[in-house]
């Protein structure tokens, strides 16, 4: 298909980068980002509803309603003390030039967020603009774009992060790609433009047939002509070809409910993701506490954080439905639901030969006990001891002695180990949920 290259009057790109966060270090995480002026967000700060977004607005009030009932509870915690996600927004308001050997690009940084999310993941979003460009070196720009661009913002952030040895689940210096493009003079948008903004095709088009049933599969159709949302696994894009005073209100979903739209299936995503490669590094027969902690993982994620429910409005059902979708996530869950079963059937398993081998040993000791019991020398008990008295016991009593006491050492040794695996039990759901949850461990802001 030939190319009609067309003119981009504004492109606002939200560039998403996942990373790990080394486990023991998030009290010092929390306060390296206030020390570099991030402020924590919350719903009911209202003033910073346009601090952040290059002169657009987002409702505080819309994006929790559009959540409700159960999403805004972890997207929104009201403090830093409770589960969710926990953001951080620094605003920047600073030029930036994209410059390769065919294209220097002046772009604005408008700010960047710091999502500290449970389980050890977490996101760093940094918003820029360009304008006045071709839809072509708009591609070129998201192409381009990596986090090495913008480390320099951050100072000594790495230490935080597991940059060094990254988890085999997450991708390096991949960029999960969120545009909203303005087109120039209310040009007509097509599906080879859309095609090309999504899969970030500069200038490879294909036939048009294949275009076609890309688009129609990753399409959100409800506003075309005048605008398109598609979205797949790396992308979500937008293209509008609507005057100012609509583009407005395609920035405050762009900025506000789509972004977090984005976050909630990327989470569970990496979650989903990061459990199927937690499975496959136990063996089965030796790694007992990692299969306490993985069932722990599966059970606290589905529980508190992944929700079969949509938002409550159309809108956010339909474009919900496209995420989901582009994210494999419904697949992922039932490979995490087999996971979980298989691994409650082994602990189950293995909990049972446990209990019929303790069973035997003690019924062994009973039984034996029963024979013999401490009749053969309890009277030798009684009173002042005569150890003499042991020199001329037959082998039958030597016997029964054996049997008693070593099974009041073995019942003491079986309540020390009972005992000893609660305290590690507690000890292990503890550091778990802190990791699950996060949110005990966060220090309050100082002045």
């Amino acid at each position: 298909m030939m190319i009609k290259e067309k003119q981009v009057s504004q492109a606002f790109y939200q560039f998403i980068l996942p990373f790990s966060w080394k486990a023991g270090k998030i009290r010092n995480f929390i306060l390296y980002l206030q020390k570099n002026q991030f402020t924590s967000f919350h719903l009911n700060e209202l003033q910073n509803e346009s601090a952040y977004y290059g002169g657009y607005q987002v409702s505080h009030s819309e994006m929790e309603s559009f959540f409700l009932p159960l999403t805004s509870q972890f997207l929104f915690p009201s403090s830093g003390h409770e589960k969710g996600f926990q953001r951080f927004t620094k605003a920047f308001s600073m030029d930036g030039l994209l410059s390769t050997t065919e294209l220097k690009l002046p772009f604005l940084i408008h700010s960047i967020d710091l999502i500290i999310c449970p389980y050890e993941l977490g996101f760093i979003t940094v918003r820029t603009e360009i304008k006045d460009v071709s839809l072509s070196n708009a591609i070129e720009f998201a192409n381009q774009i990596n986090w090495k661009d913008f480390e320099d913002l951050l100072p000594d952030f790495s230490t935080f992060v597991n940059w060094d040895s990254p988890p085999p689940f997450l991708e390096p210096d991949k960029m999960h790609i969120q545009s909203l493009l303005q087109f120039a003079n209310e040009e007509a948008i097509d599906e080879l433009d859309v095609f090309r903004s999504v899969t970030l095709c500069g200038g490879d088009a294909g036939n048009h047939e294949y275009i076609t049933n890309y688009v129609q599969d990753h399409i959100y159709s409800r506003w075309v002509p005048n605008t398109y949302i598609c979205v797949n696994e790396h992308c979500f894009t937008c293209l509008t070809n609507s005057s100012n005073p609509n583009l407005m209100t395609l920035a405050k979903s762009f900025y506000g409910e789509n972004y977090y739209l984005h976050l909630i299936n990327l989470f569970n995503k990496l979650v989903f993701v990061k459990i199927a490669h937690l499975y496959s590094t136990i063996h089965i027969e030796k790694d007992y506490n990692k299969i306490e902690k993985l069932i722990y993982f599966i059970n606290s994620f589905t529980s508190n954080f992944f929700f079969a429910e949509y938002p409550a409005k159309l809108e956010g059902q339909e474009l919900f439905k496209l995420f989901k979708r582009a994210y494999n996530i419904d697949s992922l869950y039932l490979n995490t639901k087999e996971t979980l079963f298989s691994l409650f059937k082994y602990e189950e398993n293995s909990v049972t030969k446990k209990d019929s081998m303790l069973l035997l040993v003690l019924t062994l000791y009973t039984v034996i006990c029963g024979i013999f019991s401490m009749n053969l020398f309890t009277k030798d008990l009684e009173g002042k001891i005569h150890w003499s008295h042991f020199k001329s016991y037959n082998p039958f009593e030597y016997f029964a002695v054996f049997i008693v006491f070593s099974g009041i050492i073995v019942v003491a040794i079986l309540g020390f180990q009972s005992l000893y695996q609660v305290i590690q039990e507690r000890k292990n759901k503890k550091q778990w949920d802190e990791q699950a949850v996060i949110s005990s461990r966060f220090p309050k802001k100082s002045n």
